[in-house]
């Protein structure tokens, strides 16, 4: 080394030893912060992400439980709308155009459950999924499932099954409980086709493998009030734990199972909060709650961006990963849980399905939340590229389920009852004043709501953007 440069290292050097700044970098020692202070934020901040990572576990047991004590039925049982949904199903995001057939099942309980499928005829069909108890789609049935609309026996078994198969299409799930969400297609929701849903449904038959009967105990959901949605205080955390004692624990996801043990909630034990721990999870809880509702609105992406304030109704994740959030480098537990505060039953075809496809609007034109507060209207246009017909439907942002006691929960392109605009488009209005307005959907003043934009036969003008839905309009009185 020259003496030259070794001088000016020599000064170099000096100079950040004695530099002032470089004191400066030095990070200022923590303020001290009480011990038991350090403790409940660090409680509240563990029990808002752990409820954000089983949120689709309390979504599943709210559903399952919903049914079992309001309507009766068990693991063995088909449960059913014999009519088009109104807003006593508060199930989150159903529609009331097509209705649902479930069953609620537990492997560990029943073994191997079978589900006999009947062909599709001309004036009925199937269009749904068998999915485990984080909602994640195994298979599809139906016309556009694995049956092709032919029928089949489906044999739903274990991670691992090596018994019986032949002769079943295989449903294997990783997880203890699961369900059927199927959509039953008819013709029309009138009076003489939802008689023959009715019986194409009891069609179905569905019994442990190998039992000696296949007698089928089939429940109609319709007329009483079914309560399926998240309630956000010491339920949620009580249905947090029944689903940690009952599933199987998912080793790719343990640390989240830590950080329930550190609220109390671990497989094997008792949960049992103190007083104090009981008013933190509720404050936690109504937190949790807060976070899914500003969820609902802006987590996922615009369809048409700068050309309407439309989204789709679900993160990109979704679709990229199979509704299961999990890819070779992370879990994206936060959108999971969003999703699935206010959803449920994505198709294992998620990303390709032709049947159904539907975008979310959570926002009006000028980019405001939608209150009831307020009047609103939108024009739809008359080329809706949707083979069958459109619908739209309204929702509560509180729980993603229909609007409380309202008497139109939704209008569809082929209903009887909606009045369309002489050059062919249709114009919808939400109030909560909807008396003497056409087309109107009500809703509560003073309480965020969003709705669905169904196209069910959608088109190669939604799929190339050609289309694009315009925007929900606040009306100025």
């Amino acid at each position: 080394m020259s003496r030259t440069r070794s001088v000016i290292l020599s000064v170099f050097s000096c100079v950040l030893l004695a530099s002032p700044a470089s004191a400066e970098t030095k990070a200022p020692p923590a303020e001290p912060i009480d011990q038991a202070e350090i403790e409940r934020e660090r409680f509240l901040r563990r029990a808002v992400e752990a409820g954000t990572w089983i949120m689709p576990q309390v979504m599943y047991q709210q559903m399952e439980q919903g049914a079992f004590s309001t309507f009766g039925g068990d693991e063995k049982t088909i449960y059913f709308f014999g009519y088009p949904m109104t807003w006593k199903a508060r199930m989150v995001t159903g529609n009331n155009n097509s209705p649902y057939v479930h069953t609620y099942h537990d492997l560990s309980k029943t073994g191997p459950m079978v589900l006999e499928v009947p062909a599709a005829t001309e004036s009925n069909s199937f269009f749904g999924t068998f999915l485990d108890s984080w909602h994640r789609p195994i298979v599809d049935v139906g016309s556009d499932g694995a049956d092709e609309g032919k029928g089949a026996k489906y044999l739903i078994v274990p991670k691992g099954y090596s018994g019986e198969k032949e002769g079943y299409i295989v449903v294997e799930q990783e997880t203890n409980k699961g369900y059927i969400s199927f959509r039953s297609l008819t013709g029309s929701t009138s009076p003489e086709d939802m008689e023959k849903h009715q019986k194409y449904v009891r069609k179905l038959k569905f019994y442990p493998l190998g039992a000696e009967s296949t007698d089928t105990n089939f429940v109609e959901l319709d007329g009483k009030i079914y309560e399926a949605t998240i309630p956000f205080d010491a339920r949620f955390w009580d249905a947090a734990n029944a689903m940690v004692q009952a599933e199987v624990i998912r080793d790719d996801e343990k640390a989240f199972y830590g950080m329930l043990r550190s609220i109390g909630i671990e497989k094997g034990r008792p949960f049992e909060p103190d007083a104090e721990e009981s008013a933190m999870l509720e404050a936690s809880a109504r937190r949790l709650h807060a976070e899914m509702m500003n969820d609902v609105v802006y987590f996922a992406p615009e369809l048409w961006p700068g050309k309407s304030r439309w989204t789709l109704p679900v993160p990109n994740e979704m679709m990229v990963t199979e509704a299961s959030y999990a890819s070779p480098n992370w879990n994206d537990y936060q959108s999971r849980g969003a999703t699935f505060y206010f959803y449920f039953a994505p198709p294992a075809s998620l990303s390709e399905s032709k049947s159904t496809t539907y975008i979310k609007g959570a926002l009006d034109s000028e980019g405001r939340k939608l209150d009831g507060t307020n009047d609103y209207a939108i024009t739809i246009p008359a080329d809706v590229p949707a083979r069958r017909f459109w619908s739209m439907l309204t929702y509560a942002t509180k729980d993603g389920s229909y609007i409380f006691e309202s008497n139109r929960i939704g209008i569809a392109s082929n209903e009887e009852a909606t009045v369309a605009n002489s050059d062919g488009t249709t114009t919808l209005r939400w109030s909560s004043a909807c008396e003497g307005k056409e087309n109107c959907m009500p809703v509560i003043e003073g309480e965020e709501f969003f709705v669905l934009f169904r196209l069910y036969g959608p088109e190669e003008a939604f799929f190339d953007q050609s289309f694009v839905l315009p925007d929900i309009n606040r009306v100025k009185e």
